[in-house]
């Protein structure tokens, strides 16, 4: 069979690669965590700033923000916050980062961590406008700051995330112990186990947030107005559809049971998602509670063991990118525990096609992310930052590349030379418009992205530090012309 595809992509070259392409998206793809990054210290979110550089900004538990830009993590930190954080107990320090949709204007983004005191914090700073890839640690305001009841240092929650219109979402844990033993999570006067809504645009005085008069709790005088989900238990990461608005939540769970739950966007404002009543679809601890129906249940969950399930699940992200299509559309998640990770996607008749993998999956995950043009990433705290793609793409580009890609039959409006590369550096012939370039190695992992939208003519381009090789140079815009060149040194 390998012998077969060689000679098809020879005898065709990129024809034949489209056409294997179109089939491995009707087929169930496998993920596959190809390591970029190593040597970090825990962690344990990954965001970009949607600022139109493409950097990958790491958050380590250990307080600080790494910026990983052009296939290389650079030196000085983003910003240092070790300082005002603590990290004792496996589930404080440093927990999450947000840039908002107006952070190339106005600089501001948001962390959320557990202060040297134990409280749950989220805070604002601002990044320095002489240097973009560095934050002064001295522009820091509080816009929350709340002390765990009982003193727990377990269950922060803890992810940020913005919607297209600007609010800032953050979830927060019910607080700690076990079975939420203050009933946090259904209690709408508590912030604890709830998912809140903020409206943080450009205020300069406390307490640095709005409250949106679209929230659904506004007028209900039992459930406080910051609300916009609640019954939550521990929603380490969860996130947003980049392409519908929908929402996506890993629910780690108690006893028993680990959960994905999911909300189209016109309906995830009000929810309660069911704990400490449910966990699960298992009832956990219903005195008090209502009946079922008041509560949404997750799309899947998956049980406590060894084999198929796992013990802390590690909610991920909806693959919107373009580098992988048979990826497209799936919900890919993990467990921290237990090396397996779930595909998810529409079956088309109103349910899920849920997909277990426990081959290739890296150990102590923690986190997913997304770059700008959505492509996935995923963390471990063992130190490492992963791409994730799919494994038969990525093996199909590199049989076309050693066939000669260039060897497309298409006509190209731009030029790239040289194309054997021994001093750093290519000159591109510009002669159409582009958004952005970005370079591949043979595995499909990007290791360059920039930025050509107001670029025309020729260029130099000079390429990150590469072993010497075979990459794709991709020039993308409302066409996408590939090039292959070879680095010699």
């Amino acid at each position: 069979m390998k012998q077969y595809v060689q000679k098809a992509f020879t005898a065709t070259g990129f024809l034949v690669l489209i056409l294997l392409m179109s089939f491995m998206a009707a087929a169930q793809p496998t993920v596959q965590f190809k390591q970029i990054v190593q040597g970090l210290s825990s962690p344990v979110d990954i965001k970009n700033a949607g600022d139109g550089t493409n950097r990958l900004f790491i958050v380590e538990q250990t307080g600080k923000v790494k910026i990983y830009s052009n296939g290389a993590v650079l030196s000085t930190p983003f910003i240092d916050l070790s300082g005002v954080i603590t990290t004792t107990g496996g589930e404080q320090g440093l927990l999450s980062i947000a840039f908002p949709p107006y952070f190339k204007k106005h600089r501001f983004f948001f962390v959320y961590y557990t202060n040297v005191n134990g409280d749950v914090t989220l805070a604002r700073y601002r990044a320095y406008a002489s240097n973009p890839n560095t934050a002064d640690p001295a522009s820091g305001v509080i816009l929350l700051s709340m002390p765990k009841p009982g003193g727990f240092t377990n269950h922060n929650g803890g992810c940020l995330q913005f919607s297209k219109n600007g609010f800032l979402y953050l979830t927060i844990g019910d607080g700690g112990s076990g079975g939420d033993p203050f009933g946090n999570a259904q209690n709408g006067q508590v912030l604890f186990g709830k998912m809140l809504r903020l409206d943080v645009e450009v205020l300069n005085k406390p307490p640095y947030y709005k409250i949106p008069a679209t929230n659904p709790f506004v007028n209900n005088p039992n459930i406080r107005g910051e609300i916009w989900a609640m019954g939550l238990r521990n929603s380490w990461r969860w996130s947003f559809d980049r392409l519908t608005g929908d929402t996506w939540i890993g629910d780690v769970g108690q006893d028993a049971i680990e959960e994905v739950d999911f909300r189209p966007r016109a309906e995830a404002g009000g929810s309660n998602y069911g704990w400490r009543c449910y966990e699960g679809h298992a009832a956990y601890n219903t005195s008090g509670c209502l009946g079922s129906n008041n509560y949404v249940f997750p799309i899947f969950d998956y049980a406590h063991n060894f084999n198929s399930g796992g013990y802390a699940i590690i909610g991920g992200y909806v693959y919107r990118g373009n580098s992988f299509p048979a990826l497209k559309g799936y919900y890919i998640c993990s467990d921290n525990v237990i090396t397996n990770a779930w595909l998810t996607k529409p079956n088309g008749t109103g349910g899920w096609t849920v997909t277990r993998q426990g081959a290739g999956i890296p150990s102590g995950l923690s986190s997913f992310g997304e770059s700008e043009d959505g492509e996935l990433y995923a963390s471990s705290v063992n130190g490492s930052v992963f791409q994730v793609i799919d494994k038969d793409s990525a093996n199909a580009l590199k049989i076309s590349a050693a066939n000669n890609w260039e060897a497309a039959v298409y006509t190209k409006a731009s030029k790239v030379f040289p194309t054997i590369v021994n001093n750093g550096y290519v000159t591109i012939e510009l002669n159409t418009a582009f958004q952005y370039l970005r370079v591949l190695d043979m595995n499909g992992a990007e290791r360059m992205h920039q930025n050509i939208a107001n670029v025309n003519g020729n260029m130099k381009l000079v390429l990150p530090p590469l072993q010497a090789g075979t990459y794709i140079l991709q020039l993308v815009g409302a066409t996408t012309e590939t090039f292959k060149i070879i680095v010699t040194k």
